[in-house]
């Protein structure tokens, strides 16, 4: 099995993987910024996921 990580994945998790900013999370991980930025960027890819998806169903 390849374990290479394809070039896109690299480039979108450049362009969409930010450094932690506790503005972002809910007030309840402020003193867990580990917690908090999985949720922020766990939420980020599911808001892109939407995205992606919308797009790929008005083409259909």
């Amino acid at each position: 099995m390849d374990d290479s990580i394809p070039v896109i994945v690299e480039q979108l998790y450049r362009y969409f993987v930010t450094e932690p900013d506790p503005r972002f999370w809910p007030d309840y991980f402020r003193d867990l910024p580990i917690q908090g930025h999985g949720l922020w960027s766990f939420y980020q890819g599911l808001c892109l996921g939407m995205q992606l998806t919308d797009a790929c169903l008005e083409k259909v």
